[in-house]
């Protein structure tokens, strides 16, 4: 399989996740947000905080996203070992450990802030603050091993 290919079909994941973040941030949890307010309405001051806080975790998550294309654009240029991708790849780890902590923060703030319980949903804020730090560690882990293969690429080129 060419590396083009391997680009391309890395991309068609990415878009494929690109898609599920607009469509669960963008629509589903604001609409979900809004029954929630309506049937709770003690809950109502945290609507738009939550919708913020939500919505920063989006932009994280997009702009990791963008980090990961940069990776697969050089991946198809045949620049798998570059010093680009070593840095986009600390830039992933760094978004997905700042969405962890903003879905950490969703556990705390409403009880810190307005004495509020969330209930059952700290378990999946919990969860998706986990996915969110192993998809940090994976990246760090990822750029600390490309970071050691580029220099090994650069020391045989000037062997070369």
């Amino acid at each position: 399989m060419s590396q083009k290919t391997i680009a391309r079909l890395l991309m068609a994941a990415g878009v494929m996740a690109g898609l599920g973040i607009i469509i669960v941030f963008g629509v589903y949890l604001p609409v979900d947000a809004g029954y929630l307010k309506d049937m709770y309405p003690e809950y109502a001051p945290l609507y738009w905080p939550g919708l913020a806080g939500l919505w920063c975790i989006a932009a994280l998550f997009l702009l990791g996203l963008w980090e990961y294309f940069q990776v697969c654009l050089h991946i198809g240029r045949e620049q798998s070992f570059c010093r680009e991708n070593v840095r986009s790849l600390g830039r992933i780890a760094l978004y997905m450990a700042l969405g962890g902590i903003l879905w950490l923060g969703g556990i705390f703030a409403p009880g810190l802030l307005f004495h509020l319980s969330i209930g059952p949903a700290w378990i999946v804020f919990f969860l998706c603050a986990l996915a969110s730090f192993a998809l940090g560690i994976l990246a760090w882990g990822l750029g600390k091993l490309l970071h050691k293969a580029v220099a090994l690429q650069e020391e045989n080129d000037l062997t070369v």
